[in-house]
């Protein structure tokens, strides 16, 4: 039987030490939500490979015009687009 917790009213859960430990989740540290089956399972972030890995044989035809390490940064809060306006 899996651990209670409680969901605060921000949407936050604190998932209890022990479970942290186990998988290697650390403070500040990245993770994925995903849906399965009616549930929420959290996973570790995808890694660069992982995720061209994960996409390849998506694009049929032509050339892509944007490098998929690229569209990654674009779902990373900080990501590329912040980065690019601090250096002006």
């Amino acid at each position: 039987m899996g651990t209670e917790v409680v969901v605060d009213s921000k949407g936050r859960v604190l998932i209890p030490k022990n479970l942290r430990d186990k998988v290697g989740l650390k403070a500040g540290g990245k993770a994925r939500l995903q849906l399965e089956k009616g549930k929420i399972v959290i996973l570790p972030p995808t890694s660069p490979e992982d995720f061209i890995r994960e996409m390849e044989g998506c694009i049929k035809e032509g050339t892509p015009t944007l490098d998929p390490l690229e569209i990654k940064k674009m779902w990373e809060p900080n990501g590329s687009q912040a980065n690019s306006s601090s250096k002006s």
